[in-house]
Order: structure tokens, then C-alpha cells, then sequence
């Protein structure tokens, strides 16, 4: 065989390789600004989006997208950037402090929502709403989470998640932070119950921890971990650090997990 026609054997086999590597892939959340290159150019991405595992990513500042493949795996990530599909799907080692957490989190959520006191919650002297309170809308908001604490312990979880983002839209609207809060830790359970941590950590990203009163150590822990399992290692830290220094853990198991999370990032 000549050098000639050994050279364009190899790029049509090299070509080939390539296309057959390349697998489908579809975007199952995406918030923020996120963009897929695309014919030389950078296109916005959306939800049921398309691509393949050959195509580059790109996240902004406080972007979550969650990618699925063909065999039905999905990755998550969180924290700005430009990623090679294909590389998100490489098996990668968590950090044990990471796992150990996440997987306390998951237990609580599959294990069904544990209903919080609204007195406790709500009625914490650490929290001070921001403006005057409007009592029609925070009827709203509460309905809105009674449906969907209704859906979480009948396990539609997809419909649970939806309401109570309902409610937390709601709540903000009644300047009622501390109600937000509130559905967003919900939110962020029922979304990990039906197995999407990138709807369960920008639930979580929706509302403070700060305002969440009685949950201020399980919004924090929650946060910090999904944070730190998808990318967000900086915001992690950052939380943890104002959380254990602000004593939000008064349970010694959370503040333990908290200082191990914070010492293994």
C-alpha cells in the first residue's frame, strides 16, 4: 500500500472512529446560562435539547445542567466552565466526606419528607422579613405546599417538586422569605427522591438558607453537599464556613457531618 493511500485510509478510519464514539445525548434540566458549540458558534441550551458526546459545553456563573445519555445514565454539573461531553460521562471517585452526606440526604428524601413545625419554622426569632408580609399570598403559598406535601407522601415526586416551587414563587411574592425557604428545602427533597439532583440543588439555590429559621443547619448541609458534588467546591466551603461559624448546626450529628464535608473539600 502507497504512503498516499495509507494516509487518507487512516483519516477515513479516524473519521469513522470518531463518528461511531460520538453517542446521543439529551438535556434533562438546564438553568442558568448554558450553551453547546455548535457549527462553530455557541448556542443556548434548553430543555430536551439534543447533542452528542463529542460536542463541548459551556456554563456561566450559577448554570446547573443535567445531561442524560442513551443508556440512560445522567451527570450533573454546577460550576462555570467549557466540558467535553463525553468527559462529564467518565466514571469518576467522590470524595468519601461527599458520599457519606449525599447519602444521608438521599435516605431522608426516599424516605419521605419529614414534616417540619411551621411554628418552628417560621416563627424563629433568627428571621425577620424583608418587607410587609402580604397574608393573601401567603395563603396561596400555603395551599400550593399542602398539595405538595399531598403529592411527595403519595410518591409523585415530579408533581410534588413542580408544587412546591409553585408555593416558593408564591411566598416570594408575600415577601415571606422565611416560607421560601421552606419550600425550597422541600423541593429539594422531593426532587432527589425522583432522582434529579441538578432540580435539587437549584431548588435549594432559589431561597436562602439564611431565612430558613429552624432548617437554616439541613438547608446549609444540603446545599453545601449538592454544591460540592456537582462542581460548586468554592461555594461549598463558602457556606459551610458561615454556617458552622454562625452555629446554624445545634444538632452535634449535623455540625459533624458539616466539619467533615468542610475538611474533605
Amino acid at each position: 500500500m502507497s504512503m498516499k493511500r495509507f494516509v487518507v485510509f487512516a483519516v477515513v478510519a479516524l473519521v469513522l472512529t470518531t463518528t461511531v464514539l460520538a453517542a446521543p445525548v439529551v438535556v434533562d434540566f438546564v438553568d442558568g446560562d448554558a450553551h453547546v458549540l455548535a457549527g462553530g458558534s455557541w448556542k443556548r441550551l434548553d430543555f430536551d435539547d439534543k447533542l452528542d458526546s463529542a460536542q463541548s459545553v459551556k456554563l456561566g456563573a450559577g448554570a446547573i445542567l443535567e445531561l442524560r445519555s442513551q443508556a440512560g445514565s445522567t451527570v450533573t454539573i454546577a460550576a462555570p466552565g467549557t466540558y467535553l461531553v463525553d468527559s462529564l460521562f467518565k466514571p469518576k471517585t467522590e470524595a468519601s466526606a461527599v458520599a457519606t452526606v449525599a447519602g444521608k440526604l438521599e435516605k431522608l428524601a426516599k424516605g419521605g419528607k419529614q414534616d417540619a413545625t411551621v411554628a418552628g419554622v417560621r416563627g424563629s426569632e433568627a428571621v425577620v422579613a424583608k418587607e410587609t408580609m402580604w397574608a393573601g399570598g401567603t395563603i396561596e403559598a400555603d395551599e400550593a405546599f399542602a398539595e405538595a406535601d399531598v403529592a411527595f407522601k403519595g410518591g409523585d415526586h415530579g408533581s410534588a417538586w413542580s408544587l412546591y416551587m409553585e408555593s416558593l414563587e408564591l411566598y416570594l411574592e408575600a415577601s415571606d422569605p422565611t416560607g421560601a425557604a421552606r419550600a425550597a428545602y422541600s423541593a429539594s427533597l422531593a426532587a432527589i427522591a425522583g432522582g434529579s439532583g441538578a432540580k435539587a440543588l437549584a431548588s435549594l439555590r432559589a431561597a436562602s438558607a439564611e431565612d430558613a429559621g429552624a432548617l437554616r443547619g439541613s438547608y446549609a448541609l444540603a446545599l453545601a453537599t449538592l454544591s460540592a458534588r456537582y462542581g460548586a467546591t468554592a461555594d461549598a466551603k463558602a457556606l459551610l464556613n458561615t454556617a458552622i461559624t454562625a452555629g446554624w448546626f445545634d444538632d452535634p450529628t449535623s455540625l459533624a457531618d458539616a466539619k467533615s464535608l468542610l475538611s474533605g473539600l
